[in-house]
């Protein structure tokens, strides 16, 4: 009895946590394992990186796709956002190469190459900076 009883209450403590995540993993790439994105989006800051009503999709350099629930998602889940970390839905959320480090970080970077200077991103990207 006492086995089932742990058992459901770790159970009811696992769908909590996960109901409660500020993301969502859509796909997995071929570098990076589902407990390795887990981890390391769990203890990522994305103030900043949120939008008001849609989701932000994040690709890792090896295919793998996050999106970050938007700012209503997460206020209907109960998870506070402070409104400083919200984007408006019609901001500009500049494109990025992410990577997970072997030491477990989270890190983001832009490829130079592509676009080496600001105004050739801005074309190269399709946005018309006001």
């Amino acid at each position: 009895m006492k086995k089932i009883i742990l058992s459901s209450l770790f159970m009811m403590f696992c769908v909590i946590a996960l109901s409660q995540s500020t993301f969502e993993i859509k796909k997995i790439g071929d570098q990076y394992t589902t407990e390795q994105i887990t981890a390391v989006f769990s203890s990522a800051d994305f103030c900043g990186s949120y939008f008001e009503s849609k989701r932000n999709l994040i690709t890792l350099n090896d295919g793998s796709e996050i999106e970050l629930k938007s700012g209503l998602e997460l206020a209907n889940l109960g998870v506070s956002i402070a409104p400083s970390c919200l984007m408006n839905d019609q901001s500009i959320y500049y494109i990025s190469i992410w990577s997970i480090s072997p030491e477990g970080y989270l890190m983001k970077g832009f490829d130079n190459t592509l676009n080496p200077t600001e105004k050739e991103y801005y074309r190269n990207n399709n946005i018309n900076k006001q």
